[in-house]
């Protein structure tokens, strides 16, 4: 077995409103002044574990990314491998 991390990085889709992002923006516009600031909020999950192979703890991390961390119908994610 190898050790694996794997870094997933969910966010909302482009299209879909970012009511959080929103709320931040305005917080910080009555803290400090900014120009054009935009912010998009989402998660990152960074996940530790051993796996037989690459293809094997790809496909770990892609089920774990589809059936849990994202909802497909809002979200979408990306993974970055680290050594």
């Amino acid at each position: 077995m190898k050790n694996y991390k794997a870094i997933v990085k969910v966010k909302l889709k482009p299209e879909i409103k970012d009511i959080k992002a929103k709320a931040f923006e305005q917080a910080v516009s009555h803290l400090i002044e900014v120009k054009n600031l935009n912010c998009r909020t989402g998660n990152i999950y960074i996940l530790n574990f051993e796996a037989e192979t690459k293809d094997c703890a790809e496909k770990i991390v892609k089920t774990i990314a589809d059936e849990i961390l994202a909802n497909s119908v809002i979200e979408e994610y990306e993974i970055q491998w680290e050594e």
